[in-house]
């Protein structure tokens, strides 16, 4: 039984991924080499690249969630829950899974959720850029391991650079990913009632067996008003029963 938490798996994914990065210069240039191609080399360069990754090997990154973010530690990356949603079209009767224990029943949900990813940096330089790329390589990179701890059909857009003065100082710019994903959450539920017999014979547009019965001058303690069968009406002269009604 578990509950999926898609903020703290994100955080736990970039978190990963920055130290595996940090760890692989080769991959980290192979990320970034596009700025070593002959159409960019003039602006940009090998000059440029060990410039970036000088800046990424002695920068500290922090992933924080949204409640701790504090605008004053900068660059970091922030990871917030925008909106998660119970997926009616894949909910099941009485959110019933089926039994896997001795125990009792599993119940389950599937959700729709957004999680937002804030990449925040100073105005002064191209941080900003370097570290949405570097988010992107991640989630993209380390898929799998946010599909084994329960994020399903994952997908992400993002935005251009924007700044909230409203939270942060004039020179602090950020730029938004909004990562959307499946999740299907479990849990102990209450054990079923077991079914032993349903009438698959029910009949409608009937008289209550109560006024029946009373029609016929039966002891109304005898019938089964609960259910179709409680009193059976046959015809005269039908001696094999092959007309008999449920009522």
């Amino acid at each position: 039984m578990s509950f999926v938490m898609p903020e703290i798996v994100i955080q736990k994914v970039l978190e990963h991924g920055l130290k595996q990065l940090r760890a692989d210069k080769a991959a980290f240039y192979d990320l970034f080499c596009q700025f070593n191609q002959d159409e960019l080399k003039q602006d940009y360069g090998p000059k440029y690249m060990d410039e970036l990754w000088k800046w990424f090997s002695t920068t500290k990154i922090p992933v924080v969630k949204a409640w701790s973010f504090n605008a004053q530690v900068i660059p970091c990356i922030s990871v917030h829950l925008a909106n998660e949603t119970e997926d009616e079209s894949k909910a099941s009767i009485g959110d019933y899974a089926g039994s896997f224990t001795e125990d009792g029943e599993t119940s389950t949900g599937v959700f729709t959720t957004m999680v937002d990813i804030g990449i925040h940096a100073n105005r002064a330089g191209d941080h900003v850029l370097w570290m949405y790329y570097m988010v992107a390589y991640i989630l993209f990179k380390h898929k799998l391991m946010a599909h084994r701890l329960g994020l399903k059909l994952h997908t992400f857009s993002a935005s251009d650079y924007n700044k909230d003065t409203t939270k942060m100082t004039e020179n602090i710019w950020t730029r938004w990913v909004r990562f959307r994903c499946t999740t299907q959450n479990f849990w102990d539920g209450d054990k079923y009632l077991d079914i032993e017999d349903v009438n698959l014979e029910a009949k409608v547009g009937l008289e209550p067996a109560s006024d029946i019965a009373i029609g016929l001058d039966v002891d109304i303690a005898d019938v089964d008003t609960t259910a179709n069968d409680g009193l059976i009406a046959s015809r005269v002269g039908d001696d094999d029963g092959d007309e008999d009604m449920n009522i």
